[in-house]
């Protein structure tokens, strides 16, 4: 077809028009439709994405920025186990040959009396574990519960245990500690165990003979295997942790908080 075919095409299609005014109502009409039908779909795909992910929040719908749909972010629900605690090593060595360690399980809160009933009947069979505080599974609801462990020579022994909220967390230069015997019959008290805030970036332990040990955060283990003391990262708690052994012959006299993080 030449160009000349087309532009007499072009010209008996444009005698065939009628020149009126324009039809304003029916373009108006036609634009609510179109914008009504963009909503539907952009709504139905907004709900569908709700399905599959759990909540979405819609905003922007008719009325609001010009009909867009704009899913809110949202994240996933924070995960809990009632089935296992979380297990955190914070000391351990061997003196006169003789192994010891101590360690912390840490208990998510449970969220309802169903979930808090079963976590309590594992907690008795996971190592013994059992909250003296708690009196029915109902005070488990809401609260992190945990258990600091001694084990010297295979003797496994609770030194420390709690429930507590789930967002509770020790306050600036605040510290809680306990003394106890490195040995379940041990009289001097020579291991502390203690939690601090996050912000703790070094704890001292003082001792009777006037000598005392300084800790700062640590990870890990050491080239021995042992678990160098210093302040660790506790799964599961809002605190910091640690355990400081005092050397043969001398017992604990205090703990501080010595250093911040700036």
């Amino acid at each position: 077809m030449t160009d000349t075919d087309i532009a007499l095409l072009l010209a008996d299609a444009a005698d065939g028009v009628e020149i009126g005014i324009a039809p304003t109502q029916a373009v108006i009409r036609g634009g609510r439709r179109r914008r009504a039908r963009r909503w539907a779909v952009a709504a139905g795909a907004a709900l569908a994405l709700a399905g599959t992910t759990g909540a979405v929040a819609l905003t922007g719908l008719p009325g609001g920025d010009g009909g867009r749909v704009t899913p809110a972010v949202t994240h996933s629900p924070e995960q809990v186990s009632i089935s296992e605690p979380h297990r955190t090593d914070l000391a351990s060595g061997v003196e006169d040959g003789k192994d010891w360690e101590v360690s912390i399980d840490v208990w998510d809160a449970p969220r309802t009396k169903a979930d808090a009933e079963a976590q309590l009947a594992v907690m008795g069979d996971y190592r013994g574990d059992w909250p003296a505080s708690v009196r029915t599974a109902t005070d488990l609801v809401g609260k992190t519960t945990y258990f600091v462990h001694r084990v010297y020579q295979g003797d496994d022994s609770v030194v420390i245990e709690n429930s507590v909220p789930e967002r509770f967390t020790t306050v600036s230069t605040q510290i809680g500690l306990t003394g106890m015997g490195l040995t379940p019959s041990a009289k001097p008290l020579r291991l502390v165990i203690g939690q601090v805030g996050k912000s703790a970036e070094e704890v001292t332990c003082f001792w009777k003979d006037g000598t005392s040990t300084v800790l700062h955060r640590v990870s890990g283990r050491g080239d021995n295997g042992d678990l160098k003391q210093g302040i660790r990262t506790v799964e599961g708690s809002q605190d910091r942790w640690f355990a400081c052994l005092a050397p043969k012959g001398t017992a604990y006299q205090d703990a501080r908080v010595t250093g911040l993080a700036q």
